[in-house]
């Protein structure tokens, strides 16, 4: 069957190929509800767009929100099952149903795919996430819609920002470790970039004195590193994540290593998965709820850097010195 063309819609319905144009790409206020019904009646008659989202782009473009997340190879290929991004895009959809739009994701590598991703849909704005702040801002500079760059640790000119208040978490985490009689820190990171940066700063702060172990962003690589290294004068350790530190705890169980009564271990996001680890992990909680929300809001107002809060969540990981 020969390949239905915009011009065919056009001429079958006796209307210019522009205005069913404009009908295809959501421009609102350009044609009339009867001619808009009149053209997608026939789109879907004929399968010119045979994906029922792209006839959806075309009747509500103004009720879509994009959001892309940044496939780091520290993910190894699946972003979206990582625990927190799981939480905060849960959070994020139930932000965008009580502004009364719809959440399309799309996972990429890089900025420009981001850029791809909103230049196919008309959407109302786009959420990126995973990116750091030089990232956000070639971005920036490709599209022409409301941007909320998530966990950017700076203002940037014309960007909406939302980031939790990283130097805080670390700043409780150094506290609380000096409470509990402790002097130094071991400091576990895959980089000492962006929000990783922020939250050693604030620990450092504090005065307790730190070392940083620089960890593999591969699972294989790095569960071979943290079974082999010396922790024998390690009396506690700050990992940057709460992935991070579930995944040493076990580490340490298989190697005898016994939380908190060896060595105290104390995360950073407030996942689910730390409330039932073995020990329940002690964490400077996220409200994720709070960031989504931040950032749908910050859609529809002008671009500004907006933090959210953190709060220290106390469990058994943590003994005194």
């Amino acid at each position: 069957m020969e390949k239905i063309r915009l011009a065919d819609l056009a001429e079958a319905l006796g209307l210019s190929t522009a205005t069913v144009s404009y009908v295809l790409n959501g421009k609102q206020g350009k044609v009339s509800e009867q001619t808009r019904a009149r053209v997608l009646e026939l789109v879907e008659k004929t399968g010119y767009l045979p994906k029922r989202a792209e006839v959806l782009m075309g009747m509500n473009p103004s009720r879509l929100i994009g959001l892309t997340v940044n496939d780091h190879p520290e993910y190894e290929g699946k972003p979206l099952e990582n625990p927190y991004y799981a939480k905060f895009i849960s959070c994020l959809q139930k932000e965008c149903a009580a502004a009364g739009c719809d959440l399309l994701i799309r996972t990429v590598s890089t900025w420009n795919q981001a850029a791809e991703f909103a230049s196919v849909w008309n959407m109302k704005g786009l959420v990126v996430a995973g990116f750091c702040d030089a990232d956000y801002l070639s971005l920036k500079s490709r599209i022409h819609i409301p941007m909320a760059a998530i966990d950017s640790t700076d203002a940037m000119e014309g960007v909406a920002s939302i980031c939790v208040d990283d130097e805080l978490g670390g700043r409780l985490v150094g506290t609380y470790l000096q409470q509990q009689g402790y002097e130094e820190v071991l400091v576990l990171t895959t980089n000492l970039e962006c929000n990783d940066k922020s939250r050693i700063d604030g620990l450092k702060s504090t005065g307790i004195k730190s070392r940083v172990l620089m960890i593999h962003p591969d699972s294989a690589s790095r569960r071979k590193q943290l079974l082999d290294y010396d922790f024998s004068d390690v009396k506690a350790v700050f990992c940057v994540s709460d992935m991070q530190a579930i995944e040493l705890m076990s580490i340490f169980y298989e190697r005898g290593i016994c939380v908190p009564e060896d060595i105290s271990v104390i995360g950073f996001d407030g996942i689910e998965a730390g409330k039932t680890s073995c020990p329940p992990l002690t964490t400077v909680s996220q409200d994720l709820q709070e960031k989504a929300r931040l950032a749908i809001e910050s859609l529809d107002q002008e671009p500004s850097h907006r933090l959210s809060s953190v709060s220290l969540t106390i469990r058994r990981s943590v003994g005194h010195a």
